[in-house]
């Protein structure tokens, strides 16, 4: 066969044209054009997602499983209202390094699932829970003796893991003795930096986490744990603070609260101050505070002028939260001096602002649940107790209904307090005690006098637990601020606790 000579010309030559060949002609593309076409490869490989990447992950099969529902599903359920780096990226991160994190991150996964999702668990979550928090603990312990300056986030972390998962089991009295030893952990962690911790926001979060916990400590029978760095600033009446964002003004709000209970707790059921010279200290701290909350509110209502997500706002129901807490906290701040319960009907204003809060936050929660991570559980009580005060406290009838009502059908179990049933039914009982003498009068009109009310009604868990039906000491002045309490005990029924 006789080789024929291409005369190139485009877009046919014409040596193929006269033979009758195909010719495969010149393109009209440029060089460059060319060359790409070139160094192309006739397939492209399928985009490698991070999720595909080759890790190799420690841990056994079983570890890796349930660290990856960890971060699929339990910490976006855990984190709550508030954007987490600790929750979503840190945590995640710090598992894949440190042993004794992997098997307290495994662990609340594996707990989490059996309590929740006990059709997934197929029955190993029980059993594999315990052996990876045995395991985290056995590590923990073996930290603590003679930890790193790098061993102290680890440690915050484990113990944060380690209130999750007694919250998880519903064991109140572990809860409490995690969160003792993680503010223990935290003083410790000052002292050796002479006063001086860190300002990374990892850092400043895990801090601020426990300091949040540590509320629930006076809360349930406990002493509060004073925690001030030297890097906070004290409280000036003068001075208005500045958010730049919610994670700030949420920061300050827990500091607030956590000098507020350091003013409410040594007070005292009977609300008697030991001396005239405490008194006047106790008072000058109640103007200190109250004015700093007033100022908080001021800071908090400029931020919310600005776009939501130019102040971090990732979820509409985070302000609202900080708004319950601001009403209850202020209310509670003006009234603890106060020897009668009268004084709190002086704050049906507050409590109104409290409960149309926490009623958007439950048209919120209904109108974005998802059903493949679905808000069940979360370590921080944003809005149960506030509510459960209000529900208490607030005499005027509807108002407190209302109250009442976000408890019966709030979704989500917070931390020690449960989905609320518990102090849903203890409010409702309370409302049967002090409307008693009421019942012929219109609902609006059922405002009990002093003596009719409730000053405290007290629970006391049982090794840990409530029993069922729940035994609630019920404490009333009935013959005025000056003669003796009038207590019994009454029982409530409680729903089987999630």
């Amino acid at each position: 066969m006789r080789h024929v000579r291409c005369g190139e010309e485009k877009p046919n030559c014409m040596q193929c044209i006269k033979t009758g060949r195909k010719c495969d002609g010149y393109s009209n593309q440029s060089q460059k054009e060319l060359r790409k076409k070139v160094t192309d490869p006739y397939f492209a490989w399928p985009t490698v997602s991070p999720d595909n990447r080759l890790v190799l992950v420690p841990g056994s099969r079983e570890e890796r499983k349930y660290i990856h529902t960890f971060c699929t599903q339990t910490s976006p359920a855990l984190s709550g209202f508030f954007a987490s780096e600790v929750w979503n990226r840190f945590l995640p991160q710090l598992s894949h390094r440190e042993p004794t994190v992997r098997h307290a991150v495994a662990a609340v996964s594996a707990m989490y699932e059996q309590q929740y999702h006990p059709n997934a668990s197929q029955g190993v979550s029980d059993n594999f829970a315990l052996q990876q928090y045995t395991k985290a603990i056995q590590k923990f312990r073996q930290q603590l003796v003679n930890p790193r300056d790098s061993d102290y986030d680890c440690l915050l972390v484990t113990c944060l893991l380690f209130v999750c998962l007694e919250m998880l089991r519903s064991s109140h009295a572990s809860v409490l003795d995690h969160i003792q030893g993680g503010m223990q952990i935290l003083l410790r962690q000052q002292d050796e930096k002479t006063n001086q911790l860190k300002r990374d926001t990892i850092d400043q979060e895990l801090c601020q986490s426990f300091r949040r916990l540590s509320i629930q400590l006076p809360l349930f029978g406990r002493s509060l744990i004073p925690f001030h760095p030297q890097t906070e600033t004290a409280l000036d009446p003068e001075q208005i603070p500045i958010f730049d964002n919610i994670a700030q003004a949420r920061d300050s709000m827990t500091i607030l609260m956590n000098r507020g209970l350091g003013l409410i707790r040594p007070i005292g059921i009977d609300r008697i101050l030991p001396s005239e010279e405490v008194n006047q200290q106790q008072m000058h701290e109640q103007r200190i505070l109250a004015q700093a909350f007033y100022n908080w509110n001021v800071a908090f209502t400029t931020m919310m002028q600005k776009p939501a997500k130019s102040v971090g706002i990732l979820d509409s129901r985070a302000p609202l939260a900080l708004q319950i807490n601001y009403f209850i906290s202020i209310t509670w701040i003006l009234s603890c001096l106060s020897r009668d319960e009268s004084v709190y009907d002086q704050h049906f204003a507050s409590f109104e602002a409290s409960v149309d809060a926490a009623e958007k936050i439950l048209t919120l929660s209904a109108q974005t649940a998802n059903p493949s991570t679905p808000e069940i559980f979360s370590l921080d009580a944003e809005v149960v107790p506030a509510i459960y005060l209000a529900a208490m406290r607030c005499r005027e009838p509807n108002i407190r209904r209302r109250a009442i009502a976000v408890l019966s059908n709030y979704p989500t179990k917070e931390g020690l307090w449960g989905q609320g049933e518990r102090q849903y039914q203890i409010a409702k009982l309370i409302l049967e005690i002090e409307e008693r003498h009421y019942q012929h009068l219109p609902v609006e009109e059922r405002i009990p006098r002093d003596s009719h009310r409730v000053y405290e009604a007290l629970i006391f868990p049982t090794k840990g637990t409530y029993l069922d039906p729940c035994p609630v000491t019920i404490m009333m002045k009935p013959h005025g601020l000056q003669g003796p309490w009038a207590t019994r005990v009454e029982y409530v029924e409680l729903p089987k606790l999630k």
